[in-house]
């Protein structure tokens, strides 16, 4: 065949250029960009319309701008806001729903103010991706139901509405049947439970900061998950694990769960086969409550400055082990608790005996029931709490001590390099002199006064 003829055969460049593009159009995925503008009118765009024009599996990129909800995602799609792109929802329906695969929404800042009883994003697929999301709701922030592997990340999510009670707000973020998902890095901020996870394995909640709601996190029949790094302040309670089994709850910190007659930090009921360790519960009504619990793990955890430091009822076959009970006011309660294995806490109202310096005192730190007891069944003796008299009849009670929860070897120092100190007796003094000089001037000047006034 001549080299003419060959020529003939092979096609031209822009044959070949058109050829290639046909190919990766049929057979490649989908990558186009979309961008979309509300321009400076100040007219807000339907965001369905925008969300039905983009390709499927591309980007639609919002430029500033407000844009109208409520809109349905039922294709992959990436949505994308620039800075001051904001979706605004008045309606009943969520603000922005995701219902297929692969999608995801960042960077966009959601007002929604229609009450309803769904969310402000409502996510129905698997694979996808919320991030650094604005939420304001006056209904809950983010529902995932029948949802797995996907990830809420860097989102904040806050009550929009009126001063209302708590139970009449919705969830930060909630998850109900939703398996192994990452929920990482958000702020949620006054809300009924900040984080709340229900009918749900696998689950990851780490580095969240979750305040001024019921509960900070809140698990309820939830499987091999965890609880890590998270800070929740000034909740009811800071984290609530209820009916669960083989969660690690670790690293977090929960502080000023105080305001509330039933406030905790650290919240154990019908817990099993559980890890926690290395939290931080300080300033609480109660540090750590533990009810119905069985053969879980609870170590290295730092307990300081609440009112009770551990609350112990109905549990056995737990192990309480290098855990740091410090400047608490009753440093722990157990009644109808058996079996547990309780050894080498630091408990500094406990002064021990350590004759072969091994660190660990040779005498047991016998938990007395009593105080607990009778407030149960009569609450207003609380008012006695540390009275002579409450503590003469605490001392009287000795029977069935074999069957109190014991530390059998406590630890003689604390674990932490920056233990909690009580203030030494030079404070105590001078804080008590300051007082009685501020007393002392405030009856003068009540004295001074009243007689001036006759």
């Amino acid at each position: 065949m001549s080299r003419n003829r060959i020529r003939s055969l092979m096609p031209h460049g822009s044959a070949l250029r058109a050829a290639l593009l046909a190919f990766s159009l049929a057979v490649l995925p989908s990558t186009a960009v979309c961008a979309a503008s509300s321009g400076n009118s100040g007219q807000e765009l339907p965001l369905q319309q925008l969300i039905d024009e983009a390709p499927p599996g591309g980007t639609l990129k919002l430029a500033e701008g407000t844009y109208r909800g409520p809109a349905v995602v039922a294709k992959p799609l990436r949505i994308e806001g620039a800075g001051g792109a904001q979706i605004v929802n008045e309606s009943d329906q969520p603000a922005v729903e995701l219902r297929a695969d692969r999608t995801a929404l960042a960077g966009l800042a959601i007002r929604d103010t229609g009450a309803k009883t769904t969310a402000a994003v409502l996510l129905s697929g698997a694979d996808s991706t919320l991030e650094d999301l604005r939420i304001e709701t006056v209904s809950s922030g983010i529902h995932l139901r029948d949802a797995s592997r996907n990830k809420i990340s860097r989102t904040t999510v806050s009550w929009a509405g009126p001063d209302v009670k708590m139970t009449d707000k919705g969830n930060g973020i909630d998850l109900y049947a939703s398996h192994d998902n990452v929920i990482a890095g958000n702020t949620v901020t006054g809300m009924h439970d900040a984080i709340y996870i229900e009918n749900s394995n696998g689950i990851r909640v780490e580095q969240n900061e979750v305040n001024e709601s019921r509960y900070g996190v809140h698990f309820m029949y939830v499987n091999d998950s965890s609880i890590r790094g998270n800070i929740g302040a000034r909740n009811i309670t800071g984290a609530m694990v209820m009916a669960v089994k083989s969660v690690e709850v670790a690293g977090n910190t929960f502080v000023k769960q105080s305001e509330n007659v039933n406030s905790q930090g650290l919240l154990l009921f019908d817990a099993s086969d559980s890890v926690f360790t290395d939290n931080r519960l300080e300033g609480n009504r109660v540090g750590i409550y533990v009810e119905q619990a069985h053969k879980n793990v609870l170590e290295r955890n730092r307990v300081t400055v609440n009112y009770v430091g551990l609350q112990l009822k109905e549990s056995e076959n737990n192990r309480f082990q290098a855990n740091d009970f410090q400047g608490n006011v009753i440093p722990a309660e157990a009644t109808d608790s058996q079996n547990n294995d309780v050894k080498g806490n630091y408990w500094d109202s406990f002064q021990g005996i350590d004759l072969d310096e091994d660190g660990f005192s040779d005498m047991p730190y016998a938990i007395n029931p009593f105080f607990q007891k009778m407030t149960k069944t009569t609450p207003p003796f609380q008012l006695f709490f540390q009275s002579p008299g409450m503590a003469f009849l605490e001392g009287m009670l000795t029977s069935s001590k074999q069957a109190w929860t014991t530390d059998r070897a406590p630890a003689m120092k604390p674990y932490a390099a920056d233990a909690y100190r009580l203030p030494d007796a030079f404070e105590t003094t001078g804080t008590l002199i300051i007082s009685l000089l501020l007393l002392g001037s405030a009856v003068t000047t009540i004295f001074v006064t009243g007689v001036r006034r006759k």
